[in-house]
C-alpha cells in the first residue's frame, strides 16, 4: 500500500469522527427539543464547521499530487491541523440533552463558544499548509481570513446581536465554499 493511503486513511478517519459527531450532537438536540429550548447559532456554526471538513475531504483528493515525500513530520502537522477542526466539531454543540443544561442559547454561551479557538487554529494552520504545500500567498485564501475573523467575533463577543451578525456571515461564507466544491473538478 502507498504511503499517501495510509495518510489518507487516517486522516479520513477523524474527518468522519468529526462528521458524525456533529450529526449525532444535531440527532441529540432535536430529539430532545421537548427539554431543551433550541437556537440556530450553534446550529448554524455546526453546519459551517461540517462544510468545512467536507471541504478538507475533498482536499485530501488532491493533497496526493502537491505532497512529492511523505514524512512522519507531514503527517503530523497534518493531524494537527485536522483535529483542530475535528475538536470544534466536537464542541459546538453539546453530546446529550442532560449537557446542554435546559437551554441551548445559555449552553453555547458557557461551553459551545470554545469551539472558536480550534476553528480560529484550524484556519490559520490553512495558510501556513497553503505555503508550505502549493506556495500560496495569504491572499489565496480571502476566506480563512474571513472565517478567522468572525470566529474570533463569535468567541469573545458578548453581545447577542453581533453573534448573530458574524453567524449569518459564517453561513454565507461556507455556503460560497460549498457552491465552489460543487463547481470543482477533480
Amino acid at each position: 500500500m502507498h504511503s499517501f493511503q495510509w495518510v489518507q486513511g487516517a486522516l479520513g478517519i477523524i474527518v468522519g469522527l468529526g462528521m458524525t459527531r456533529i450529526i449525532i450532537s444535531i440527532v441529540n438536540c432535536i430529539i430532545g427539543r421537548t427539554q431543551i429550548k433550541l437556537d440556530w447559532v450553534p446550529f448554524a456554526w455546526a453546519g459551517t464547521i461540517f462544510i468545512l471538513l467536507l471541504q478538507f475531504s475533498w482536499g485530501l483528493v488532491e493533497i496526493e499530487k502537491v505532497v512529492p515525500v511523505w514524512t512522519f513530520a507531514i503527517f503530523i502537522c497534518l493531524l494537527i491541523f485536522i483535529l483542530n477542526l475535528f475538536l470544534a466539531g466536537a464542541m459546538i454543540l453539546p453530546n446529550s440533552e442532560s449537557q446542554a443544561g435546559g437551554d441551548l442559547r445559555v449552553w453555547y454561551e458557557r461551553q459551545g463558544r470554545w469551539a472558536m479557538p480550534f476553528l480560529i487554529l484550524y484556519v490559520l494552520l490553512a495558510y501556513v499548509f497553503n505555503w508550505y504545500f502549493l506556495d500560496k500567498g495569504p491572499e489565496s485564501n480571502p476566506a480563512s481570513a474571513l472565517f478567522a475573523v468572525l470566529a474570533l467575533n463569535a468567541f469573545v463577543s458578548r453581545s447577542r446581536r453581533v453573534l448573530e451578525i458574524t453567524t449569518i456571515l459564517s453561513v454565507l461564507v461556507s455556503a460560497g465554499i460549498f457552491v465552489e466544491m460543487l463547481m470543482a473538478e477533480v
